[in-house]
């Protein structure tokens, strides 16, 4: 899907659900889920590789959100954007008593069954 913005700038939507049931992150597709834009996932030690080969120039805004049963657990996600790949690294808070920085996270050791990171972003084309 294209967007028009301001006279003579385009975007292209980027959508997806990452879910990691136990079997390794993926991205959601079903009868009530679709992805654009977003064509792979790849796991890496420390973080989520996403593909979204959408031949952008710019990269307008991309935003990844965990949902309830995530943030309950306490994650959170920090992007690095690219114009044909992005980088999504998962961190844990510490419990509320031992203080102290968000823990780094093997995205492969997060599996959440009903658990999603939802990601919405545009990408100038």
């Amino acid at each position: 899907m294209t967007l028009n913005g301001e006279p003579g700038r385009d975007y292209r939507l980027l959508s997806a659900v990452l879910r990691n049931t136990g079997n390794g992150w993926h991205i959601l597709t079903d009868v009530g889920h679709r992805p654009s834009g977003i064509t792979g996932i790849t796991t890496h030690a420390n973080r989520l590789e996403i593909a979204h080969p959408v031949d952008a120039i710019r990269v307008s805004s991309v935003q990844v959100t965990p949902d309830e049963a995530l943030a309950a657990r306490g994650v959170r996600v920090g992007i690095s954007v690219g114009l044909d790949r992005s980088f999504l690294y998962l961190y844990t808070a510490p419990p509320p008593t031992g203080g102290g920085p968000a823990k780094p996270r093997n995205p492969a050791d997060l599996a959440v069954p009903d658990g999603n990171l939802w990601i919405t972003g545009f990408m100038e084309v």
